[in-house]
């Protein structure tokens, strides 16, 4: 078997809650972009790899990082030459050669993305040519099912769908001062209301934050019993992570959704510089890459939580022994559906995955097509 073809199908998002409401976010502090991410994001696109063989199987990958109309002219200026001719089985030689090769203007950022959904899509592939799913290829089963935790910050239509756990964004940073951590800390007293005394609580911080306020932000948190700040500071700050950490130790902090590959992961570990590991399976390297990240940590006993959602991130968590739970951004509460059909969704707060060859997806003609809208995935 050998690979014939390299296909890219770009995917328009929809706006939502993640685009269009007010979350802290890393241009908060310049007033013209402060309401909306999508003030200064522009049009937010995925993008699913396609990749086809002479024997008539094709594997699926999606592309990370909401400028996936990137990825066709990475793929194909360069990375296609790379795959096409070559047996899909080889994942870890692909990877490697595609990572080499794109250095000199790769190693993080949009190559990498692009090159996450190649290899998830690899892993599909493999997946359907053998009959399993891609949790038997990667290690099987480390548990029957997945807790999941839910982020946004309507929660009372997360508690009817289930969940008992939340992950807030929270919405303001330190241009709104005093004001605007009085409102963050408000948020969090009523969602400790909603979701009782048991359920957990965490904090996305959008790397919105800096040091001072983060501090300031995670000593307040600590009176509702919050498990987790999560990248309070630009992910380049690793430094600043620490600081917050030591000013802080009862209080988690965690990281890694814009970090890439391992040796990012190598950096923040070896910093001490988070509590949690986030990789993000469309952006920091695939599968392939995943499972070198979680094999680090468990060497330095660290949990990885993947951020983001979807049938590849919950493969990878289902099975790592030390991926305790994952993440279910409620990306539909505007509407929209999964850009690939078949994608699991959690029941009553937890992630069961079917024994369905590959990642079990397929593509949706209607939302290639435009007559449905794809969930903002971000």
């Amino acid at each position: 078997m050998h690979i014939t073809e390299v296909k890219v199908h770009e995917v328009p998002m929809n706006f939502s809650w993640l685009s269009e409401g007010l979350i802290a976010n890393p241009m908060s502090i310049y007033p013209a972009y402060r309401k909306k991410r999508s003030s200064w994001f522009g049009p937010m696109t995925a993008a699913i790899v396609e990749i086809v063989t002479d024997e008539g199987l094709s594997g699926l990958g999606t592309v990370g990082g909401g400028k996936a109309k990137l990825a066709k002219p990475i793929i194909e200026e360069q990375l296609k030459t790379l795959l096409v001719g070559s047996n899909p089985f080889d994942i870890e030689l692909l990877w490697e050669q595609m990572f080499r090769a794109s250095q000199f203007y790769g190693r993080k950022g949009a190559v990498i993305n692009v090159i996450s959904g190649i290899d998830i899509a690899l892993w599909d592939l493999v997946g359907k040519a053998l009959g399993q799913p891609v949790y038997n290829l990667i290690g099987g089963k480390t548990k029957e099912k997945i807790p999941a935790y839910v982020t946004g910050n309507l929660t009372e239509r997360h508690l009817a769908q289930g969940f008992r756990d939340v992950k807030l964004a929270v919405p303001h940073g330190p241009a709104d001062g005093r004001e605007g951590l009085r409102k963050n800390i408000e948020l969090i007293a009523k969602t400790r209301e909603l979701v009782g005394p048991d359920g957990d609580i965490m904090l996305d911080c959008y790397m919105a934050l800096d040091v001072p306020y983060a501090i300031q932000l995670a000593k307040a948190a600590r009176e509702f019993n919050v498990l987790w700040i999560e990248e309070p500071v630009p992910p380049d700050q690793i430094d600043s992570y620490r600081q917050i950490k030591d000013a802080v130790p009862d209080m988690l902090i965690t990281g890694g959704e814009h970090e890439f590959t391992r040796y990012g992961f190598r950096d923040l570990i070896e910093k001490k510089a988070v509590d949690i590991l986030q990789p993000d399976i469309y952006r920091a390297g695939g599968i392939s890459e995943l499972k070198k990240i979680a094999a680090m940590a468990s060497a330095h006993n660290l949990p990885v939580i993947p951020h983001g959602v979807g049938a590849a991130t919950y493969h990878f968590v289902i099975s790592t022994n030390n991926a305790p739970r994952a993440e279910f951004v409620d990306i539909y509460a505007q509407g929209g559906r999964p850009a690939l059909k078949g994608e699991p969704e959690p029941k009553n707060g937890f992630i069961e995955l079917s024994a369905a060859p590959g990642f079990g997806y397929e593509l949706d003609d209607e939302i290639l097509s435009g007559k449905a809208s794809a969930a903002l995935i971000w």
